[in-house]
């Protein structure tokens, strides 16, 4: 995702009231988007309540995606170190979102806004780890938007990420699909979250991102089908971070099965994938080590040790995952249409 823009707020002189407030979803919209979010993040919250007030019924469509997208941006800027107003900020945008929808013209884009935006909020709060953030708004949009694959892929990223991190949001794995009262918590959990993964391929199978985090659970609970499910998500893979992690996670069914020279070649894989990623390097060598052969692991560890620049890792981000660029993108196409 594009870098947020870094948001400080102080007092300003200049007039706060619901006039000037057009003028700034205007400059978001039609002129320089990061000067508008500097001007709104000077605002008194009662200035943009009653700004909002007065015109989330009166502002024309696209000036309302535009004043989403002005205040969704500001929440994200502010998110870690400001997450009190972040929420005012969300909250600021759902109530222009909800004042579209009312608008009986604009249902199905007013639909399809939310639905991007609901996306974008979730993957935010997760990738921040603030899963009980994302829990709820997972829950209102799957309110709104109960088949939508992505929305369920997302549920269930959710609990197999609280299964890792103690999370209040643990306490809401079982709410589908209960496994045997044998399984221990984090079992319950990670079937849980296999629970929502499967419902989100069902409606649309070729889900790589659900694909993968299904294989990768199902290695977690030593589920044959792990690998199955791993080789189709390579298979239907968007892109080379898709393709890195499953040719990863099939490195480590092989390696967790003793087939060394499999894991050895798709590590290998990761590797060309992402030469500069770490986690390749500590598992190839890993592999060498058990297939003792410990001069080839040291070669690995001196190779990487002598890379000038070392890449962000997609394993670093698998468990809390990343914003979403494609709900971004979209979201801050409709906020810019003329």
């Amino acid at each position: 995702m594009a870098a947020m823009l870094v948001v400080v707020g102080s007092r300003s002189v200049l007039a706060q009231g619901p006039d000037e407030y057009v003028s700034v979803v205007d400059e978001y919209r039609t002129g320089d988007p990061n000067t508008a979010i500097r001007t709104l993040a000077r605002w008194a919250e009662r200035s943009v309540e009653d700004s909002i007030r007065q015109w989330a019924k009166r502002l024309r469509p696209g000036q309302i995606v535009a004043a989403v997208m002005l205040h969704t941006e500001l929440g994200a800027a502010i998110l870690g170190s400001l997450p009190s107003r972040t929420s005012l900020q969300f909250g600021h945008a759902r109530t222009l979102l909800d004042a579209l929808t009312e608008r009986r013209d604009e249902r199905e884009h007013a639909d399809a806004v939310l639905l991007h935006w609901f996306r974008f909020v979730i993957s935010l709060y997760a990738a921040d780890g603030r899963l009980v953030d994302a829990e709820i708004y997972a829950r209102d949009a799957l309110g709104r938007f109960p088949r939508d694959p992505i929305l369920i892929f997302q549920k269930g990223a959710i609990l197999e990420t609280a299964r890792s991190t103690n999370s209040p949001s643990a306490a809401l794995a079982l709410q589908r699909g209960r496994p045997p009262a044998s399984a221990t918590r984090q079992e319950q959990t990670l079937e849980s979250a296999a629970a929502e993964f499967r419902r989100a391929l069902a409606i649309d199978p070729r889900l790589a991102v659900a694909r993968l985090h299904l294989g990768w659970v199902h290695v977690q609970l030593q589920d044959d089908r792990a690998r199955e499910d791993l080789i189709a998500a390579l298979a239907d893979a968007r892109n080379d971070r898709e393709r890195y992690l499953a040719h990863l996670f099939l490195g480590g069914l092989a390696e967790r099965q003793s087939r060394f020279d499999e894991a050895a070649q798709e590590y290998e894989s990761t590797r060309q994938l992402c030469p500069a990623c770490q986690t390749p390097y500590i598992a190839s060598s890993r592999i060498e080590m058990a297939r003792g052969r410990s001069e080839q692991a040291r070669e690995l560890a001196r190779r990487f040790a002598a890379l000038e620049n070392v890449e962000d890792d997609p394993w670093w981000t698998y468990r809390f995952g990343t914003p979403d660029d494609d709900a971004l993108t979209w979201l801050r196409a409709e906020a810019h249409r003329p």
